[in-house]
């Protein structure tokens, strides 16, 4: 949070590293040198990384648990002299899915073995136990100190777009909201006037989940809207069942929706003198494939009813998207429209709102892991919206507001132009 926002000029760094145990150490000493009060500690580090930490532990025990263990146990005395005080840890509802197997503790200093993806967010929901375990036992020995302790799940948060959509407007641009649900996007829309003082926001009816609906929208725009200068696609939901087109949810929202509504707009957009796609991936991309005869033969980018199967779709439909502004910026060079795909960053959103509770366990690791507040996730995009000078590297994989390469498959030229083929038919422009 900046200054201005909050107007406290009393935040301070200190150095500390959670995945190394003299850090910690260092850490607590510095802080009870110089601080006399503690209030509040915030034990809010979750990770899912391979590798080990300095001291040989396995990195998510070790910056996930033992590092906000030591932490808090080094800081007890401090804590209880500043009583009413209070120890809070960010868990996870993923904490459901873990367990912890003490052998493996003993002899590999870790909570399992693997650095496959699903071995490290099992080892994820582990960790996550391990804070409700931590805390579990914290208030007992806490007991009589007035000092509490709590675990939390941090929640879903949802509204990259939206954040979005508040900065534009703040700078005085016309925005229009295209979503499917009507009541959300009034509500939003009124968020953003109070918070901009723009009244030139606005709301358009759009479910990217059916062609007809995307069709129906892009008529609507080009009657009413003569200037398109910026195209955000915004959509990405990991998600059971179909479209009403009969595609596989995730691949019929998040791309072919998407792929759709841009090409239908593509001619306003080059009348602009400067116009501008985003189109929000992932770094999920990097796990994703696509298998076009299963994607013929299935109009779906996976099949299956287990969660890694929801999340596998997810990962091949953000390839998409990088594969699509990767021949997208070929077919415009030589106009005036320049396309970037972009990684929000480490966001909070309802990626997983679709899915059941137990599917959820799964998929809520995954969102630490790929998704920051919404707020902060939407820096990205922004950056890619209105920062000058970057028009040569359209088509490029923006992430942390600067250009980062992509996996060879997502720049691969014959997959993209092939995508882009099977779209056109899939999509009724060929």
């Amino acid at each position: 949070m900046h200054y201005r926002e909050t107007g406290n000029k009393d935040v301070l760094y200190m150095h500390l590293d959670l995945a190394n145990l003299q850090s910690v150490r260092s850490f607590a000493e510095n802080f009870l040198k110089s601080e006399s009060r503690l209030d509040i500690l915030d034990n809010n580090a979750g990770l899912v990384l391979g590798g080990k930490t300095q001291n040989g532990f396995g990195r998510i025990f070790g910056a996930s648990h033992l590092g906000h263990f030591l932490q808090t146990v080094l800081l007890l005395e401090r804590l209880k002299e500043c009583i009413p005080s209070r120890v809070v840890t960010v868990s996870s509802m993923a904490h459901l899915w873990g367990k912890i197997y003490f052998n493996y503790i003993n002899t590999h200093k870790d909570l399992g073995l693997g650095n496959s993806t699903m071995d490290l967010l099992k080892l994820y929901a582990d960790s996550k136990l391990c804070n409700i375990l931590f805390t579990h036992g914290l208030a007992k020995r806490l007991k009589g100190t007035h000092v509490t302790c709590y675990s939390l799940h941090p929640g879903g948060n949802t509204g990259i777009g939206k954040a979005t959509a508040m900065d534009v407007a703040g700078r005085g641009v016309r925005v229009i909201l295209a979503c499917r649900n009507k009541q959300k996007a009034e509500a939003a829309i009124n968020d953003i006037k109070m918070a901009t003082g723009s009244n030139d926001v606005l709301f358009m009816e759009l479910d990217l989940g059916s062609l007809k609906s995307v069709r129906a929208f892009a008529e609507n725009f080009l009657k009413s809207e003569s200037r398109l200068d910026l195209l955000i696609n915004n959509a990405g939901l990991v998600a059971d069942g179909r479209t009403e087109d009969g595609f596989g949810i995730e691949f019929g929202i998040n791309h072919l929706g998407h792929f759709l509504l841009t090409c239908l707009l593509l001619d306003r957009l080059k009348e602009s003198p400067a116009a501008r796609v985003i189109t929000l991936s992932s770094m999920a991309h990097r796990w994703g494939k696509i298998d076009f005869e299963s994607l013929v033969a299935t109009k779906d980018l996976g099949s299956g009813r287990y969660s890694w199967q929801f999340f596998q779709a997810y990962c091949n439909s953000k390839l998409c998207n990088t594969l699509f502004t990767h021949e997208l910026a070929k077919r415009l060079k030589g106009t005036n429209v320049t396309c970037y795909s972009v990684h929000p960053g480490v966001v909070k959103t309802e990626l997983s709102r679709h899915v059941s509770l137990w599917q959820m366990v799964f998929i809520e690791p995954v969102a630490r892991l790929l998704f920051l507040d919404s707020k902060t996730g939407a820096q990205t995009t922004l950056h890619c919206a209105v920062q000058e000078g970057i028009e040569h590297l359209s088509g490029r994989y923006f992430s942390c507001c600067a250009m980062e390469e992509v996996s060879a498959k997502a720049k691969d030229d014959a997959v993209a132009k092939k995508l882009w083929d099977m779209s056109e038919r899939l999509t009724g422009l060929s």
